[in-house]
């Protein structure tokens, strides 16, 4: 079976390429500095392979006496790290071999081969999907899981389609659907102009109820919150993980389907990053055992096919003799899988349909910013980060590089905080370059200086949120670095809770009380995000509108 998978990250690069080498589109810094040592190897991932590299690649590194280092970072990351030329990592392990080759643009990653190979499944808790009535069959189609989302009868997570592969894969696979394509048959840019494949998407994205930035939190928070997610788009083996968990703990698994005309598989490529210098032999010689170790070693064939992956040197997805404690069809998994996959559209069709997920496609937000201004910003470079965050959020370019791009009928406001309201609020309505520019100007100029009260700032996000249209998304953004004065806490907490508008909550730096946000995350139905790069963090954030 020959393995095609679409990535966000396409559109990412394509754009990066095209910027030249203007100081303004830099690609992020890495967030390791590279280790000559000959026995280290410094490996970028991302989050779907954790339990691998925790269960399997670090283990196999200890018993060789390598110093294996893992550094996370989302699919759209990965492709601007490699395609700005950094050199932090030894080797890029993608989410699927589109990553590779459009990231790898220069052609920098030598011996890339797949590691394993795992579909993109509708899963649900169980009683839930019996309740659709999607248990015990193999013929859920799209056009099911489309009548379900629509009436109402489930909640559905799925990750923003610019930031991750899996929410990249779903929409692309219903916008065939809408289209009328069969598996074999590429979504067309006169089809995706069409009015019927246009009503069709917009509907059908703006029925999602959450919409995090990666595989991996989505798992995390949908797990933690059962009565808020009812069903996701997600990773076969993350299904399977999760599964393993929860049963362990005594609680409800998850149930699985592949969604019939709308299959799509990763295949995990990991490439070695060559440094020209004398460490690059040893370190190849490296990666080259631990490839073999993944791919031929019967101990790592057993502890991959033991989380959920299916081997990469096998014929499409059928598993012989499997194990079904595993691929458990109690948890609608098929280990003997047989449908074709979908086929992607040309790289012009996937920048438009990205582009217009963005810009018009997804539900228009009403987002507020709360960001710490304090004096302690100044000593952790904290403001700096701010500033930093701010271009690339705001300023058109940066947020196109980042697939963050403002909807037209968005409304984006920011207000700054120290013991009280220190600037602000300033507001844009829409998404005129201009305008959006000046909060970054307006950011910039500010000075941070002062104490602490974040709950202040949320009682005046909650009041301007109150009684907004119920059709738009709604979120608030809340960043400090330290421990907010609690007086207005009781008020802005209820105010959140009342107005039912969720709180994105970044812990920044060491002296940061995560109780206080994590709280106010919890209560609000929102999300935490404990994190020192600010300019990661604030991206991260806006990946949830």
């Amino acid at each position: 079976m020959r393995v095609r998978v679409l990535s966000a990250v396409v559109m990412a690069v394509a754009l990066l390429v095209s910027a030249g080498c203007d100081d303004s589109t830099d690609p992020p810094k890495g967030s390791a500095t590279y280790n000559g040592d000959p026995k280290s190897l410094s490996i970028v991932a991302g989050s779907e392979q954790q339990k691998v590299l925790d269960t399997v690649v670090a283990p196999w590194c200890k018993s060789k006496g390598y110093d294996c280092r893992f550094t996370l970072k989302g699919s759209v990351d990965q492709a601007r790290l490699l395609a700005g030329g950094d050199t932090a990592y030894d080797a890029y392990w993608f989410a699927s071999s589109v990553f590779s080759q459009i990231g790898d643009q220069a052609a920098v990653l030598q011996d890339v081969k797949p590691m394993f190979l795992t579909p993109i499944v509708y899963a649900g808790w169980q009683s839930q999907m019996r309740q659709l009535g999607f248990v015990d069959r193999s013929d859920v189609a799209v056009g099911d899981i489309l009548s379900a989302v629509e009436s109402g009868r489930t909640k559905v997570w799925v990750t923003n389609p610019t930031q991750s592969n899996s929410g990249a894969t779903v929409l692309f696979g219903f916008l065939n659907h809408f289209a009328g394509n069969g598996p074999g048959q590429p979504l067309t840019q006169q089809q995706l102009d069409s009015d019927k494949v246009d009503a069709g998407i917009t509907r059908f994205i703006r029925a999602m109820d959450a919409t995090p930035p990666s595989s991996g939190t989505l798992m995390n928070d949908c797990v933690s919150r059962p009565d808020d997610c009812r069903t996701v788009f997600t990773y076969e083996d993350l299904v399977i993980e999760k599964n393993q968990e929860l049963v362990k703990a005594g609680r409800e698994p998850l149930y699985a389907v592949y969604p019939r005309g709308a299959l799509a598989i990763s295949d995990a490529p990991l490439g070695f990053l060559p440094h020209h210098n004398d460490a690059d032999a040893a370190k190849r010689t490296a990666f080259g055992e631990l490839q073999n170790y993944l791919l031929t070693d019967a101990d790592a064939k057993a502890k991959l096919l033991a989380l959920g992956r299916r081997p990469a040197t096998s014929i499409g997805l059928t598993l012989a003799n499997p194990d079904l404690s595993v691929f458990n069809p109690d948890w609608g998994i098929q280990a003997n899988l047989k449908e074709q996959g979908i086929a992607y559209p040309s790289v012009a069709v996937i920048q438009s349909a990205l582009n217009r997920y963005q810009t018009h496609y997804r539900k228009p937000a009403d987002i507020y910013y709360c960001l710490d201004g304090s004096g302690s910003m100044n000593d952790n470079a904290g403001w700096a980060g701010v500033r930093d965050a701010a271009h690339q959020i705001f300023d058109a370019d940066q947020a196109a590089l980042n697939l963050l791009q403002t909807h037209p009928d968005d409304a984006t406001t920011v207000t700054i905080f120290n013991s009280g309201i220190a600037a602000g609020p300033w507001t844009v309505a829409g998404d005129d370059p201009a305008k959006l520019h000046g909060l970054t100007e307006s950011i910039v100029r500010h000075e941070a200086g002062g104490g602490t009260d974040m709950y202040g700032c949320l009682i005046r996000a909650a009041q301007a949120l109150t009684g907004t249209a119920t059709d738009r998304k709604r979120l608030v953004v809340v960043m400090s670095d330290g421990k907010s004065n609690t007086d207005n806490h009781d008020t802005a907490v209820a105010a959140l809770t009342a107005a039912k508008v969720p709180v994105i909550a970044i812990a920044f730096g060491d002296d940061a009380d995560p109780g206080q946000l994590k709280e106010v995350a919890t209560a609000t139905g929102g999300a935490f995000v404990q994190q020192n790069d600010l300019v990661t963090a604030l991206r991260t954030a806006a990946g949830y509108k």
